[in-house]
């Protein structure tokens, strides 16, 4: 049996493990939601309320009965017994039934450290209502999802562009408007919406809101994003996902 990982944070991480989750049965989650807690919370023994606040930490409807089922699992079916039921009230899984999950637990240390790195910079950032649009955009990477993900992080980074310069650098922004589209103001963020993300990214730069080379970073992403906001066959890597994430965050959101 596999000992406790310490990359395995909550139980979050944990399902990106199960081989087929998504497809799995809420009595069939009980069992992984119990080798969860063996596993990875050193709960040898739980409760029925354990199993619940795993559904409930996964925003997961619950089994409608659980102490049922932990009951029923504790009879011997044909001579396997599936739980044991100790003293205490509390359960424990039963060797066969904690050695089948067992199998259909994929431990890949690499697309942890991959999920934690991205979860830790949504960790940094301060609005909340951009930590957990992002946080959204991670869940939605973690499930291999990629173009999805790079459009919510391209939406955020813009948004964020818009907010910041309506807090800090209209002034500027509106000047090096002008140049451009004379008769084009900008009072709130729904003004932005008639320029082209393009002629957005340039004016930031020519109005010293942005470097020349954060300019260069949002021309290649925005080119990345243009290419995968459609129906296409084209195939987003998984690295090329994460590179397009971690440098907007890094280098626009958590600059300005």
């Amino acid at each position: 049996m596999k000992s406790v990982n310490p990359m395995i944070k909550n139980i979050g991480e944990y399902i990106n493990c199960i081989n087929d989750f998504e497809n799995l049965s809420s009595s069939q989650l009980i069992d992984y939601f119990a080798y969860y807690l063996a596993k990875f919370k050193n709960q040898s023994t739980f409760k029925p309320k354990d199993i619940e606040q795993c559904f409930s930490e996964l925003s997961i409807p619950a089994y409608s009965n659980i102490p049922s089922y932990l009951t029923n699992k504790t009879k011997k079916v044909k001579g396997i017994q599936r739980y044991l039921r100790n003293k205490d009230t509390s359960f424990s899984l039963s060797r066969i039934t904690t050695e089948e999950i067992n199998k259909n637990i994929i431990i890949d240390l690499p697309k942890i450290a991959i999920n934690n790195s991205l979860r830790d910079l949504a960790l940094k950032l301060t609005n909340k209502s951009e930590k957990a649009f992002l946080e959204e955009a991670v869940k939605t990477f973690e499930v291999e999802a990629y173009k999805a993900s790079i459009i919510m992080v391209w939406l955020l980074t813009i948004d964020h562009l818009y907010e910041y310069i309506l807090s800090n650098k209209l002034t500027d922004f509106v000047l090096a408007l002008k140049k451009v589209l004379p008769k084009k103001n900008i009072h709130t963020k729904d003004d932005f919406a008639d320029l082209k993300e393009s002629q957005f990214i340039e004016i930031c730069r020519s109005a010293g809101i942005i470097s020349n080379d954060v300019r260069k970073i949002l021309d290649v992403k925005l080119g990345v994003r243009n290419s995968f906001a459609h129906p296409s066959n084209i195939i987003l890597p998984k690295s090329k996902a994460l590179e397009f994430i971690e440098d907007l965050v890094e280098n626009v959101i958590l600059k300005y």
